[in-house]
């Protein structure tokens, strides 16, 4: 394969560690929705399974494949379309609603299975969850009927970083709908949402994403890097243009060097003749648009030849300023990376 993921183990396991000391006493989810945020699915599972016991997916696709690479939990936080094949593969169902539950129970004493269930508390970040506490009770009293416990209970904190008010409302709004879950049925008690991990918060688990991945604290390390190679070298004169709808034009003579990974393996186009990339430890500046299977630099003082390995991305981070994006949508575009993911 030209173009490859590289997987730091180190930093994986040395963020993780990390994490688990902020955390103290409270157990951690790794999210791996987004085949582990463009990392892979597997590779990571592969790294951390048993120092990480509970795993947090999107939807039941992801929630099979991960019960294939694990025996601990999975827990879907998106909708689960098939409470049934859930239940037959030990998975569990984020629910937001009073009726989600009731049809889920019914197709659970169907079929003779206990499902697992982890309700959605909408706090405020206003995209699932439910706000009444009536319908909570109501919940809570179908659970009871039908000798079922609530699994989990959790929220999802919209604004960590932006606003400490609303954040607060926030962490009050969620203590008010834990407060009317039994004691007894020992309903784990989790959050998440960029950096719930440093905050207070009266919970027994925090489901972390990116912040594993080696973002959003500079104690952490990332993950991932994208590497390539100079797949072909040519030689531009001055007025021609490079790539496509004269993305770019030279100005003088000038060499340039092709690499074989473009917006088709997740390189955004929007980062033509701006992003940089490592030849020989040396920039080299992007020119042209960004085509789907390939891209060009100008290689014209590096003494560059067909074959030299290329770091396109080190850091998220320097390609999510550049276009005014965040890393998590640099790290999950790379999901579609026609390469091999290698663990160093």
């Amino acid at each position: 394969m030209l173009s490859k993921i590289i997987l730091n183990k180190q930093n994986l396991l040395g963020n993780l560690a990390y994490i688990y000391r902020q955390a103290e006493n409270k157990d951690v989810c790794l999210m791996i929705k987004a085949d582990a945020y463009g990392h892979g699915m597997e590779e990571i599972i592969a790294l951390v399974d048993g120092k990480i016991t509970t795993y947090g997916v999107s939807n039941l696709q992801e929630a099979l494949h991960a019960r294939n690479l694990t025996s601990h939990k999975v827990i879907i936080f998106g909708e689960a379309e098939d409470p049934l094949v859930c239940m037959q593969h030990n998975i569990s169902m984020s629910l937001w609603s009073f009726e989600q539950l009731k049809k889920a129970i019914k197709i659970a004493n169907k079929a003779g299975l206990t499902p697992k269930f982890h309700l959605n508390i909408n706090t405020g970040m206003n995209r699932f969850g439910i706000q009444s506490k009536k319908e909570l009770q109501k919940i809570v009293q179908l659970c009871q009927k039908n000798n079922f416990e609530l699994e989990g209970i959790f929220t999802h904190f919209s604004s960590l970083t932006t606003d400490e008010e609303y954040s607060l409302m926030q962490e009050k709004r969620f203590a008010e709908f834990v407060d009317l879950i039994p004691d007894e049925w020992g309903t784990t008690v989790h959050v998440g949402g960029g950096n719930s991990l440093f905050e207070e918060v009266d919970c027994d688990m925090i489901r972390v994403g990116l912040l594993a991945y080696g973002y959003g604290n500079e104690h952490v390390l990332p993950v991932m890097k994208v590497v390539s190679r100079i797949s072909d070298v040519q030689f531009v004169r001055a007025g021609e243009h490079v790539g496509y709808l004269c993305g770019f034009t030279a100005t003088k003579d000038m060499i340039v060097g092709t690499i074989p990974l473009g917006y088709g393996d997740g390189l955004p186009r929007r980062l033509s003749n701006k992003m940089t990339v490592l030849v020989k430890g040396k920039k080299a500046l992007s020119v042209g648009n960004i085509c789907m299977d390939s891209f060009m630099v100008d290689i014209t003082n590096l003494n560059v030849k067909v074959g030299d390995e290329v770091v396109v991305m080190k850091d998220a981070t320097d390609l999510a300023e550049i276009i005014e994006t965040t890393p998590y949508e640099i790290c999950t575009n790379f999901i579609k990376l026609r390469g091999q993911r290698i663990i160093k």
